[in-house]
């Protein structure tokens, strides 16, 4: 089967960008105004905002605090206005730089989210955040061998950062120096034993290095921590599937799913459990489910497509396994499990 739940990681959400960002931006509501309840409370939140900002039109805190407010409301263009306002009027506030890098970063605008933390850093070449920001821009536009270097430099000037050396094991693992990306990640355990997201990096990286008794202890340790982290869960899956412990797979990934019933890839775990255990119709009713929660999942589509190839609907197989290839064409093992299935369709 595909092992695509293998892959693992994901404690640190998307983009992989380390859970307490925001906060390092110092860009959490300021003295509880900013986020109150219900669009009511909202509307209250950004009168108030609009107010402290008509008082004083000069103070920066003033307008970072609209912004925060204004992004909640869904309107980043003005809070990014707000920002750039604030920026404009005391350069040296690397806090104002570095939120709006998170905010562009949320856009997906990954080259100008680029130049706001660039800006934050000239402000103060200290400022770690800063340095973390560029190493998630740059992951975003590709350039792994520079955020490694921001990582590395955010890790040199906070050893304590448990946060830096997540995303540094991020950007190693994507130039492919796993050995590295396992030490960033493992330090980052040490740095915070009570971080499920380190755990879950650390499991990740075991199981891609093929030591899957050492990652299904860190996938529990991840799930103890956070019982009720879906992912934790589909983490045990995958060390349990890789070690052949269908059973016990099973097990872990049907809990990922009750916990996250829109986890494609739980559902993809259930199938491939099941189908290792013979259990073909139940497999395939699951990776079925896999597929409508998520269409645009690459591991989904050739999940259910080797189970359709394995029970010898070729042609379905095909199609689903090109789907496969067209959403991640970078993804070896699909263009291989598509070559394969295409020679078994024209022996028919």
């Amino acid at each position: 089967m595909a092992g695509g739940m293998s892959k693992g990681g994901g404690g640190g959400g998307g983009g992989r960008r380390p859970r307490s960002i925001r906060a390092e931006f110092g860009s959490e509501p300021g003295a509880g105004r900013m986020v109150a309840g219900g669009a009511e409370d909202e509307k209250i939140s950004i009168a108030a905002c609009d107010e402290a900002v008509r008082l004083d039109p000069g103070s920066v805190d003033a307008r970072m605090d609209r912004a925060w407010a204004l992004a909640g409301a869904g309107r980043t263009g003005e809070a990014l206005a707000d920002l750039e306002e604030a920026a404009r009027i005391d350069g040296s506030r690397c806090e104002a730089h570095g939120m709006r890098g998170v905010m562009l970063m949320d856009a997906s605008r990954h080259a100008e989210a680029l130049r706001a933390f660039r800006d934050a850093v000239a402000a103060d070449p200290g400022y770690v955040a800063g340095h973390m920001g560029i190493g998630m821009a740059c992951m975003g536009l590709g350039r792994n061998a520079d955020a490694v270097e921001s990582f590395g430099e955010a890790a040199r000037l906070d050893p304590s950062s448990a946060d830096a050396r997540i995303g540094l094991g991020d950007a190693l693992g994507e130039e492919g120096r796993a050995a590295e990306a396992l030490d960033s990640y493992e330090r980052a355990a040490h740095l915070s034993p009570g971080s499920a997201a380190a755990r879950m990096r650390v499991g990740g990286a075991l199981i891609e290095e093929g030591r899957f008794r050492e990652a299904l202890a860190a996938y529990t340790g991840a799930a103890r921590l956070e019982p009720g982290l879906a992912e934790a869960h589909v983490g045990r899956g995958s060390a349990l599937l890789e070690a052949d412990r269908h059973r016990r797979a099973l097990a872990a990934f049907s809990r990922a799913a009750r916990l996250d019933p829109g986890s494609a890839d739980a559902h993809c775990g259930r199938a491939e459990a099941l189908y290792h255990l013979g259990l073909v119709k139940k497999a395939m009713a699951a990776a079925d489910k896999a597929v409508a929660t998520d269409p645009g999942s690459a591991d989904a589509h050739i999940v259910r497509g080797e189970i359709l190839e394995g029970t010898g609907r070729r042609g379905e197989a095909v199609a689903d396994l090109e789907e496969a290839v067209r959403i991640d064409p970078d993804s070896e093992y699909a263009a291989a499990a598509l070559e394969i299935a295409r020679r078994g369709a024209r022996r028919r």
